[in-house]
Formats: C-alpha cells, sequence, structure tokens
C-alpha cells in the first residue's frame, strides 16, 4: 500500500466515524450510562494488548487483526465469567460493553470501523514482522568466507551495523531473496555489499560459491535444488533465503556452533534449522575398535550432550528449532529437500473472517442487549 492510498483510506474511516458518532454515543449511552466518546474509544481500543499480542503479532489484514482481537475478547469473557467477575456500580464489565457494541448494528459497524482505523494508523508496525534483536545482523558461511544478512545496514566507525530508525521503513520482508536484492550481502572486510543485479546473479552466486564453501555433496544437493526452487518460484522475491552454515557467534572466527541449513520466515515467523546426519558425521567415535564399550559410551553421551547443547543454544538465542536428516533421510535427498520447501512455501494463515469470529463470540456468550443484534460488517 503507498501512502497516498493509505492516506485515503485513513481519511474515509476518520469520516464515517465522525458522521456516525453521535448516534452511536446515544446507543452507548444506554448501556454504559456514559455519552463520552473518549469513554467509548477507552473501552474499544484500550484492549489492544490484552485482547491480542499487537506488540509481537504480525498481521497480514486488518480483518486478520480485528479477527484475533474478536476471539482474545471472547477468551477473556470466558475467563472474567469463570472467575465471577462483575462490573462496578451496576453497570457491565468493560469486556461486556465491548460485547454490547458488537452485539448492535451501528455500534458493531463503528467498533468495527475503529479498529481498521487503529490497524492502518500502525499500517507499517501490524504488518511488519518483529524480530528479537539477535536476528537483526545474522552471519553464515566457514572459517574466514563469511557474509551477513542485516535488515537496514549502515556502516559506521568501520563496521556494519543496523540502521534502526530505516527497519521498519523498508519495503521488502525480512530474510527474503527480495532483503538480499534490496541489500545484498555484507562482507565485513569490505566497505562495500556484494550485490545482486536480479535473481539470475544471486543464483549463480549461490550455486557456485555459497554452495562450494561445503565439501558435503549432501549440502551441495541441497543448494541446487534451492536454486531450482528459485528459479521455478512465482514470486522468487518472497522466497526465504535458505542460509547456510548459520554462525552462532556472529563473524567471530572462533566460534562455537554452524547450522547446515536455516529458513527464517519472516511471513509466519517460523525459524527452522536443519542438520545433516549427526549420527555419522557430528558423533563419530575415532579408534573405536581399541576402546572399551563404557569409553564408547562416553564418548557417544558426551557427544550427544554437546549436540543437545547447540540445538538449545540457537533455540534461546534465535528461536530457531532443528530438524534432523539422518543417513536413512538422506539415501533421498529429494524428500529432504521437501521438508526444506515446506517451510519455504509456508506463508501467514489468517485464523478466520471476522464474521466467523462474530459468530463465534455471540454463540458462545449470548446476552441481552439494547438495540437491534446484527453482525455488522467487517
Amino acid at each position: 500500500m503507498t501512502p497516498q492510498e493509505l492516506e485515503t483510506v485513513l481519511q474515509e474511516l476518520d469520516a464515517w466515524i465522525l458522521e456516525h458518532q453521535p448516534e452511536a454515543l446515544k446507543r452507548f449511552e444506554r448501556f454504559s450510562g456514559s455519552s463520552s466518546v473518549h469513554v467509548l474509544h477507552a473501552h474499544i481500543g484500550k484492549n489492544n494488548n490484552v485482547f491480542v499480542d499487537s506488540v509481537r503479532t504480525q498481521f497480514p489484514s486488518p480483518d486478520d487483526f480485528i479477527a484475533r482481537w474478536i476471539q482474545g475478547l471472547s477468551a477473556q469473557l470466558s475467563k472474567l465469567r469463570a472467575a465471577g467477575k462483575k462490573g462496578y456500580n451496576g453497570r457491565p464489565l468493560s469486556e461486556e460493553m465491548v460485547l454490547m457494541c458488537l452485539q448492535d448494528d451501528l455500534l458493531g459497524s463503528y467498533t468495527m470501523n475503529f479498529l481498521k482505523r487503529n490497524f492502518y494508523r500502525n499500517f507499517r508496525e501490524r504488518i511488519r514482522a518483529k524480530p528479537n534483536d539477535d536476528l537483526w545482523s545474522l552471519w553464515f558461511g566457514a572459517g574466514n568466507l563469511v557474509w551477513g544478512v542485516v535488515i537496514a545496514p549502515a556502516r559506521r566507525n568501520g563496521e556494519w551495523t543496523n540502521d534502526k530508525s530505516q527497519m521498519r521503513r523498508e519495503a521488502y520482508n525480512y530474510w527474503t531473496v527480495g532483503h538480499i536484492l534490496a541489500t545484498g550481502l555484507i562482507d565485513p572486510t569490505s566497505k562495500e555489499p556484494v550485490r545482486f543485479g536480479n535473481l539470475d546473479d544471486f543464483c549463480v552466486f549461490y550455486r557456485s560459491v555459497l554452495k562450494r564453501v561445503s565439501n558435503s555433496l549432501y549440502e551441495q544437493g541441497i543448494c541446487d535444488r534451492y536454486v531450482d526452487y528459485l528459479l521455478r518460484s512465482g514470486n522468487p522475491a518472497e522466497e526465504p533465503f535458505l542460509i547456510p552454515e548459520l554462525r552462532y557467534l556472529g563473524k567471530e572466527k572462533r566460534h562455537e556452533y554452524r547450522l547446515d541449513f536455516t529458513v527464517l520466515n519472516g511471513h509466519t515467523s517460523q525459524f527452522i534449522g536443519f542438520e545433516f546426519s549427526p549420527a555419522s558425521t557430528h558423533i563419530n567415535i575415532t579408534g573405536a575398535k581399541a576402546k572399551t564399550q563404557v569409553a564408547i559410551n562416553e564418548e557417544l553421551a558426551n557427544a550427544w550432550e554437546k549436540e543437545m547443547a547447540k540445538r538449545t543454544a540457537y533455540f534461546e538465542k534465535f528461536g530457531i528449532q532443528t530438524i534432523t536428516f539422518t543417513d536413512r533421510d538422506l539415501k533421498n535427498l529429494d524428500q529432504c529437500f521437501e521438508q526444506i520447501a515446506r517451510q519455504l512455501r509456508d506463508r501467514h494463515q489468517v485464523v478466520g473472517t471476522v464474521a466467523s469470529a462474530l459468530e463465534s463470540l455471540m454463540a458462545t456468550h449470548a446476552m441481552s442487549c439494547v438495540t437491534k443484534s446484527v453482525c455488522p460488517e467487517s
């Protein structure tokens, strides 16, 4: 949505709310005792971080935001009623007054448009993925061949960092191919990013450089399949970047861990790492014939503890969960890549329509209302 389109939508919503406000306040006063626009707006607007987690949740559309908000209202009403909570001085609870608003034809539409206006007033914040600080700058690669993916790269005092003021202004979705095409990859030793003129240039780099860094034929095969996947995609710019060798300690040469491949899906905020055959490569006992079974078991236990520590570290720092491909899995590399591709293809799923959320709310929390009860249009 362009700034001009956004401004038009907000002007239309402002006009509708002002036109219908006098009648909406009359109806609101019947069950609230107040005709104040500030009180009405407070009851609707104060719950954005109660009914939904508007700070951390990414909403693809106003309908998704409103549907989640209504579901949150329903859950809060259930909690309050189960606890026997009552209103004050004979007045309904705030949540019950919001329910009454939604049961009224005009107040229901007023509430919907108020929430839409809230969504569009905070448009970029609502639709934007919201990564934690550790994901603002990511470094990947083996040995000295290190590259960075930075959300809004800026070079200051000889070091690459994030321009925090620019992060939310960027049009691309984080950690996608479009992100890489817009910012390039960061070479920590260079004053300029490694840039790509188009998708073909990026694919050549991925296949001829990133693929060749690995000595694993399995990992090289996944790189080839990823490039083919991008070239077949109907919208490659929106495809997540399949990150090879994500480094736990960033660009530090002596690092603890690397993940073979990682998908940071900014569309869904699902972060998945993929490890290849730890039984044969990560937990390999040398000189086993000369060792006792006790010694072998101890080495296996230590190796497995190290592998589990790695997974825990990535999860705690980045929120990345790990899927492992064993030797048996790797006999069919196409199936392995299909598991990766499912994570690449995944997109945000809307929890339901506004109409279905309203229907569920009314069925669960039916109560008498002072005016006509209908589902307002979304």
